[in-house]
């Protein structure tokens, strides 16, 4: 579940920051299943709810609209410089398998396709799967500026030209789904 709780909060992140651009009313949805520990999370909420949670963000994780990460320069982590740099080159290259990797029952998949960066994870044997898709639009706003801070209130303002399921994951013990629309449950 730690890799579903990651997801949660980027999503959350994100959508929190989409819904503070959402001109009308609409809808943020955050389901989890886990079926071994028996457990469902049902979040449905307005966008005026998580626009206001987002304004109450601490100061030094949020400001003017992006979020900032902190990151230093070690030589083992990646600087949001650095993504803007692979990303000019992958947004460059258009349409392309950009990763393809098998091992055993596993496969990884990250691919370019139109207006979509789509990224799928699949271990069949263990009823394992993630898909995400996102808007090359959105990740050129959300790298948009200098500095190691995201521009996540464009990256919101882009989202909401899309609502639509944002991330799914399912494995053999839970089933994520984050999505947007304007109704205020499933």
């Amino acid at each position: 579940m730690r890799l579903n709780a990651r997801i949660l909060f980027a999503a959350t992140t994100l959508l929190c920051g989409r819904a503070a651009a959402q001109d009308s009313p609409g809808w943020v949805h955050i389901h989890v299943d886990e079926s071994q520990k028996g457990s469902r999370v049902r979040v449905n909420l307005p966008i005026a709810v998580v626009e206001a949670a987002l304004k109450a963000a601490p100061a030094t994780v949020a400001s003017d609209g992006h979020i900032h990460l902190g990151l230093s320069r070690h030589h083992d982590e990646l600087s949001i410089a650095d993504l803007r740099h692979m990303w000019e080159g992958l947004r460059n290259a258009g349409d392309a398998d950009f990763v393809t990797a098998e091992e055993g029952d596993e496969s990884v998949k990250v691919a370019r396709r139109g207006d979509l960066v789509e990224i799928h994870v699949a271990r069949p044997t263990r009823s394992e799967e993630v898909q995400v898709s996102v808007p090359a639009s959105l990740v050129d706003v959300l790298l948009a500026g200098d500095g190691e801070s995201l521009d996540v209130k464009a990256a919101f303002a882009e989202l909401k030209k899309r609502p639509g399921d944002v991330i799914r994951v399912k494995d053999s013990n839970s089933n994520v789904r984050v999505w947007i629309d304007d109704k205020s449950s499933e």
